[in-house]
């Protein structure tokens, strides 16, 4: 009898440069057309949830992101 083997789960992250474009989850992140459109997004984010969020520039699909906020120390 033939002992099957398991295949290992692909990462459905991207690895590299591109790995900051996509969620944890490995889908893509929302994209907003404009600063305003996403910093609106961060701001209703804040209201519902308390997320404090801000609005960024992507470097790999030229549109706006949110994202967390990271300290500068």
């Amino acid at each position: 009898m033939k002992q099957r083997r398991r295949r290992r789960a692909l990462s459905t992250r991207p690895l590299g440069n591109v790995a900051g474009h996509f969620t944890k989850d490995g889908g893509s992140k929302k994209r907003y057309r404009t600063q305003a459109e996403a910093r609106s997004a961060a701001q209703l984010s804040w209201t519902l949830n308390g997320v404090d969020l801000e609005s960024y520039r992507c470097e790999h699909c030229h549109m706006w992101h949110i994202g967390k906020r990271f300290r500068e120390d």
